[in-house]
């Protein structure tokens, strides 16, 4: 018997290997098959003239084309070339279109992206422009014509294949931007419920950027919000969940003038933080035509530079934060919930009746109901029939970047930045820019509403006309300098201005980023690239300098035993710096998140809790208030009959952090390093499956930093301490030598996992390193790994 179990064994393992070796070898047909076509010749339609399409060493494509409308035709081309699938996935997504290709699971965010701007949006470009999107749209579909037989492995893997792109659909990409730039879609039904679970005071210091005379409208004849907001809240999680905003995204930038520059000519840098994924969420591109010679980072699906440089002038950006979603509580007609109360009568929804294609599933039909604000986004067959909520959002009133983008790129000098910048309103940023004539300068381009009452925090009646938005912020009003004395401007999602008449936002990023990168600009009389450079790697944290103390003073007082003392030693000696090879910061941090969930979750509960990590711009700063302050409401424990103090939760989340350490690294202290525990893995869409992770994610690898250090890697609060969000490109520009610029994607140019492009930049992301920039044609050509030349077919 035992023969023949042996045997039957063996004939299983036998068929499980072949099955396994059968699919590798599959994939990896399909990985070289999908490979697109980088050197020699490719007759195409739909342009004009020849254009050569120069990869470097690094797959990054230099285009050349003798005019503007071929220029961008190439654009759509080799952006297909190396991420079809990653433009298809976002068009989709913002389309509300992903349960056709990824199944049921997803019908809920297909309604969630088709409802938030079912109000419409500003679609009209100029005249003059229009041949840009065609053109672009021409490229991608000239790829998908001449290679329906060799798509990315995605496609393989779904059974489907992608439709032809049109002009407008890099609207449906920039829709899901612009909400993942949206904290308001994030935290505000986060703060109406905690609001409403523990009262005025405590919201203020969970919430601490809240004034005290801020109105607060929950009028008590509406159903609770908690229960209301449900369904949004759940919407709102599953599609962070599938974007590379699963957070309000963050950045830095930073530029200084001649005078704070050894080379006497301005430096810029900037780093936007978004998710770490695979591939990564920037394409890099340099574009050289008679009319222009530009080169940056582009969103994959839309054709501008939003970060980069010309020949003149330079320019990056970061998030404003900007408070431009506001929820409405509208009384619902109980005789008929498609009415809703408006000063005096009952006021009409519009309708708009949605179908949803799932696949392998009969279709879903749904209906999506406006009012004057926009979208009614809590569910009216569930709960009360009396109220609802609905949503205004500045992206479905405002422009898009299109113009802005185009002139951006031709500019000369900060006029012509100046300029550009008047047309751009959206996705919201802070531009600083610098010129080859020496000047600098800073603009909050933004779609910035005027309130006349509120602030947009917490929901507000929209019954009457109170809280009814008085049009924007004009270009000229917004914040912004030209040359400012102090030689330098930074900005890291920080509060843009005092004593402004506008409401711009309560989001702003804690204080530590942006007070360490002014500290270290302030550091020397003269900065080089090699110091911007070690700037981009900081990861001293602020808030470990002033926490660290208090948790030493716990450990001396009332841990006498071996491994308190060695804790506090560790802690005593450390240099606040968050390194991946430090024990000192991973006793910090797991500490750090121990005390949040000692603090927070007893009052909050489990499921509240969980939406409150999700708000990571207060969470920091309401700890560094309250242990500042030294005391809270929030360090009693509920639950238990004691008073609990400051240092009382300090102690437990010690004792807590010594028996998570042990059990996950083990008994040896000097082993409890930061980076065994920290780690960062780019994770592709597909990925999120376990049977296809080990295809098409990246990692893990270890890495140091946290929320609040200059170089990010944020992990998420609800899941330690796995990295899912941080610095998502790197480029430093020097004015005085603008062909040595210098650049950095987190994995690599192509989205195809069999290209020697799909990861080739990782090690030098992880180890602080940089490829060059080259935009001298020369150094192109010397450093050239291809070439393809698209020649008309008329030829």
């Amino acid at each position: 018997m035992k023969k023949w179990v042996v045997i039957i064994g063996g004939i299983l393992f036998i068929l499980i290997l072949a099955v396994a070796g059968g699919g590798y070898l599959w994939v990896q047909h399909s990985i070289k098959k999908s490979l697109p076509q980088i050197s020699g010749e490719v007759a195409l339609g739909g342009f004009g003239e020849d254009i050569e399409i120069l990869r470097d060493i690094y797959g990054v494509p230099h285009i050349y084309a003798k005019n503007e409308p071929d220029l961008y035709f190439a654009v759509g081309y080799a952006m297909a070339q190396d991420r079809l699938w990653q433009m298809d996935f976002y068009r989709r997504l913002g389309q509300g279109r992903l349960s056709e290709v990824l199944g049921e699971d997803l019908v809920k965010v297909d309604r969630y992206f088709r409802m938030i701007a079912a109000s419409g949006m500003k679609r009209e470009i100029p005249d003059a422009l229009a041949f840009l999107l065609k053109s672009f749209a021409d490229g991608v579909n000239a790829y998908l014509k001449t290679h329906p037989g060799r798509l990315p492995i995605e496609f393989t893997v779904l059974r489907y294949k992608p439709e032809p792109w049109t002009n407008d659909d890099y609207l449906a990409i920039l829709k899901v931007v612009n909400w993942g730039l949206s904290s308001g879609w994030k935290v505000d039904p986060a703060a109406a419920k905690v609001l409403e679970k523990v009262g005025a005071e405590r919201f203020r210091e969970a919430f601490p950027a809240e004034p005290d005379d801020a109105p607060r409208i929950i009028p008590g004849k509406t159903k609770a919000l908690a229960e209301l907001l449900a369904p949004l809240s759940e919407a709102t999680l599953l599609a962070a969940k599938v974007t590379c905003f699963s957070t309000p995204a963050a950045s830095n930038n930073w530029v200084v003038a001649g005078k704070k520059s050894v080379t006497g000519k301005p430096i810029l840098s900037n780093d936007p933080h978004l998710m770490l994924s695979n591939p990564s969420f920037w394409w890099e591109v340099h574009l050289v035509c008679p009319t222009l010679n530009v080169s940056g980072v582009a969103i994959p699906g839309v054709p501008g530079i939003p970060s980069g440089h010309n020949l003149h002038v330079a320019w990056g950006v970061t998030n404003v934060m900007v408070d431009d979603v506001d929820f409405y509580i509208e009384k619902i007609n109980p005789e008929n919930p498609r009415q809703y109360w408006l000063k005096d009568h009952w006021e009409e929804m519009k309708v708009i009746e949605e179908t949803i294609r799932v696949k392998g599933q009969e279709p879903v039909k749904t209906e999506i109901l406006i009012t004057r604000h926009g979208p009614i986004v809590t569910d009216l067959r569930e709960g009360s029939k009396k109220d609802a909520l609905s949503a205004r959002w500045a992206f479905t009133e405002c422009l898009q970047p299109a113009k802005a983008g185009y002139l951006l790129a031709k500019a000369n000098d900060v006029e012509g930045v100046k300029e550009a910048l008047r047309y751009w309103e959206l996705p919201c940023q802070n531009f600083v820019f610098a010129d080859t004539k020496g000047n600098i300068g800073y603009w909050c381009c933004a779609a910035i509403p005027i309130r006349p009452k509120g602030d947009g925090l917490l929901p507000v009646s929209g019954w009457t006309d109170e809280y009814e938005w008085m049009g924007y912020v004009p270009f000229e009003e917004r914040p912004h300098m030209i040359n400012p004395n102090e030689g330098f401007i930074a900005t890291a999602n920080n509060k843009v201005i005092d004593d402004y008449p506008f409401y711009i936002s309560h989001y702003w990023e804690p204080m530590d980023r942006v007070t360490r990168i002014r500290l270290m600009l302030n550091a020397k009389e003269k900065l080089s690239v090699d110091d911007f450079k070690q700037m981009q790697q900081d990861v001293y944290s602020l808030l470990a300098s002033e926490m660290a103390p208090k948790m030493i003073k716990v450990l001396e007082e009332r841990f006498a035993n071996r491994e308190g003392q060695e804790a506090k030693g560790i802690l005593s000696r450390w240099d606040f710096v968050m390194d991946k090879d430090s024990v000192g910061a991973c006793l910090f941090e797991v500490t750090f998140r121990k005390m949040i969930e000692n603090i927070f979750k007893d009052e909050l509960g489990e499921e509240l809790f969980r939406e409150y990590l999700q708000t990571p711009s207060f969470m920091p700063r309401a700890m560094r208030m309250m242990v500042r302050r030294g005391s809270s409401h929030w360090f009693d424990n509920i639950d238990t009959p004691e008073n609990e103090t400051m240092d009382d939760v300090i102690a437990l989340s010690l004792k807590q952090t010594f028996s998570e350490l042990r059990k996950v690294i083990g008994s040896d202290m000097k082993k409890w390093t930061w980076g065994k525990i920290h780690t960062v893995t780019f994770e592709h869409s597909l990925g999120k499956k376990k049977l296809l992770a080990w295809i098409f994610n990246l990692g893990p690898f270890p890495v140091g930093g946290s929320h609040l250090t200059v170089n990010m890697k944020k992990y998420s609060y609800e899941n330690p301490y796995h990295v899912e969000h941080g610095v998502s490109e790197r480029i430093i520009v020097d004015l005085s030598n603008i062909g040595g610029s210098l650049r950095v994607l987190p994995t690599g140019e192509s989205g195809h996992i069999g290209s020697p492009h799909h990861q080739d930049q990782i090690d030098l992301y992880l180890g602080g390193r940089y490829h060059p920039d080259w935009t001298d044609r020369h150094e192109v050509e010397k450093n050239k790994e291809a070439v393809l030349i698209l020649k008309p077919k008329s030829q």
